[in-house]
């Protein structure tokens, strides 16, 4: 296992590149002394030392221990993604199967969405794909659809697997080669690339007490942003007594740049010498009366009438009959998996703003079910390229999670885009009517709907419809036509 207490070579990173692979791939073979992945390893190493011209440059981490499914993804493996510029999956059947392999690969998707450098730069990604075997474009994981995939295997025809070239051959020298150059422009990518602000501290959280029902919840959100290299205040209280208290969540208010809450139908622990009036409540309530931006999560499963105590449920009924206008307050019913990204989102939102105060940089949405993932994907890079801030949002199998998902995003973005390609009129529809009701009821700003078709052919009758609509809506089937009406 390599590590290293030392900065990567790319900047902002503590490691070049993470290579993903399943540990049956490094098995040696006819009494080989290496596994095929080390021998990859070392080969990749020393190449792309080499064009460095640094000995230890390149930092690259990878695994050498002998983990199976049916142990823990650990806490030091997914820190070392997220502090990742770069991740190499060599994709197999065994890595495919490997739920291990895909919680790395989901992991960093998912930390690259996010990140300011984007998971593309220009038009490269930093998910690489090393086909050990010749897997199907259409058993990749949705992950790996917009990869090029980095054939190092000896496959003939469409429908056979084939094998991994031997590291001795002509053939694994050159793909090597290959990859490195590929790898090295994806480097100079990041060299060349236009730097962002840099924060003069760390993005502070205030990180209000919660219910015992909530505790686990919040410990595993916290760890996972200071992970991130977020500075999160989470232990008030104590003080426990009621001026004390006050006063120090105050001060703590203070020094935040956001405020988190989580409530469910249990007040939590009563307030020293206090009757009905509850830690997690107070909390809330003076973080209300703070210029601070904040958050308000109650799950998507908490009803009203579950709650006991009378007095919390006025308070939990009036912070829902009162949703507040101002946009630095957001109440929001979630799910738990959903919560640190939400929380990331929102701090990239404030800090963006703070950056860019002067000029407003034009946010979509692009709605797209996973069939037309792919050309959301390609849609993307190309907005980017025009200096618009595109975000994908795909659809799950949990039909909660979708709407929970399009509702947090709708309320990041000035336009709206809906793909219409491998779905049916009806699908599109609800997507659009969900998007309005949650902008009525919110009280948003009027915000653009398109729909972009995309093959295949489509009924007038259905298309006419849209036309129909209490909004506008306009329709459009390419990029050209789309990217005038995000500028309009």
């Amino acid at each position: 296992m390599t590590s290293t207490d030392e900065k990567a070579y790319i900047d902002g990173y503590a490691y070049d590149i993470f290579i993903s692979y399943a540990h049956i791939d490094n098995q040696a073979l006819f009494h080989e002394k290496y596994g095929w992945i080390e021998e990859f390893y070392n080969e990749l190493n020393l190449l792309l030392t080499r064009r460095i011209g640094e000995a230890g440059a390149i930092k690259i981490w990878w695994d050498d221990k002998k983990l199976d499914g049916s142990m823990e993804f650990n806490s030091y493996i997914d820190k070392s993604i997220r502090q990742s510029a770069i991740i190499i999956c060599l994709t197999s059947p065994a890595y495919l199967k490997s739920q291990y392999c895909q919680k790395e690969l989901q992991t960093f998707y998912g930390k690259a969405m996010i990140e300011p450098d984007g998971l593309y730069l220009n038009d490269r990604s930093r998910i690489i794909n090393v086909l050990l075997n010749n897997i199907p474009y259409t058993k990749w994981p949705k992950e790996l659809i917009g990869t090029t995939g980095f054939k190092f295997n000896d496959a003939k025809e469409a429908d056979n697997y084939g094998d991994p070239y031997d590291v001795t051959s002509p053939e694994f020298r050159n793909c090597l080669k290959g990859l490195r150059d590929a790898i090295i422009k994806l480097i100079d990518e990041f060299k060349t690339k236009e730097q962002p602000v840099a924060y003069k501290n760390k993005f502070s959280i205030f990180f209000g007490d919660v219910s015992d029902t909530l505790r686990q919840l919040k410990k595993k959100t916290v760890a996972e942003l200071k992970a991130l290299d977020f500075d999160v205040v989470s232990d008030v209280p104590p003080p426990y007594e009621e001026l004390e208290h006050e006063s120090c969540v105050k001060e703590k208010l203070k020094q935040a740049q956001l405020s988190v809450h989580l409530l469910d139908q249990y007040p939590g622990r009563e307030i020293e010498g206090k009757e009905s009036i509850w830690y997690p409540q107070k909390q809330t309530v003076l973080s209300l009366e703070c210029p601070q931006p904040q958050l308000i999560w109650t799950p998507l499963e908490l009803k009203l009438d579950d709650v006991e105590e009378e007095d919390y449920k006025h308070f939990l009924q009036d912070l829902e009959t009162e949703k507040p206008s101002d946009k630095s307050i957001r109440l929001i019913h979630g799910i738990r998996s959903e919560l640190t990204k939400q929380i990331i989102d929102i701090s990239s939102t404030l800090q963006t703003a703070e950056i860019k105060p002067s000029k407003e940089r034009i946010t979509v949405l692009l709605d797209t079910h996973y069939d037309d993932q792919l050309y959301a994907l390609e849609i993307s890079k190309q907005l980017i390229e025009k200096g618009i801030q595109p975000y994908i949002n795909p659809e799950e199998d949990d039909p909660k999670k979708n709407i929970i998902i399009l509702e947090d995003r709708i309320s990041q973005v000035s336009k709206l885009v809906f793909f219409y390609g491998k779905v049916s009129y009806h699908w599109v529809a609800e997507r659009i009517k969900s998007a309005l009701q949650f902008i009525v009821s919110n009280k948003y700003p009027e915000k653009g709907f398109c729909i972009y078709m995309l093959p295949t052919h489509k009924d007038a009758g259905d298309l006419s419809s849209f036309e129909n609509w209490y909004v506008p809506i306009k329709i459009v089937d390419n990029s050209d036509s789309l990217q005038q009406f995000l500028k309009s």
